[in-house]
């Protein structure tokens, strides 16, 4: 099963948040930023299902933010 690592995808939104001059885009990342760091955090104490849930969920939101901003 592959493995999100969301300390990485936190990084990622941390890189795109010092490139973005748009105030909502910013405030959009620094949320999604903040949902993988929680997830980060309570990793240990989730079953692998509820990290995999976890984390399919918080990449849908995050891919769905890149995809409507690269849009624009």
């Amino acid at each position: 099963m592959f493995q999100v690592d969301p300390w990485e995808k936190a990084a990622d939104c941390e890189r795109a948040i010092r490139l973005t001059i748009d105030p909502i885009h910013r405030e959009n990342l620094t949320n999604i930023r903040d949902f993988w760091i929680l997830l980060a955090n309570k990793r240990r104490f989730l079953t692998e299902q509820e990290f995999a849930n976890q984390a399919e969920a918080i990449g849908r939101i995050h891919a769905n933010l890149t995809a409507t901003t690269s849009i624009h």
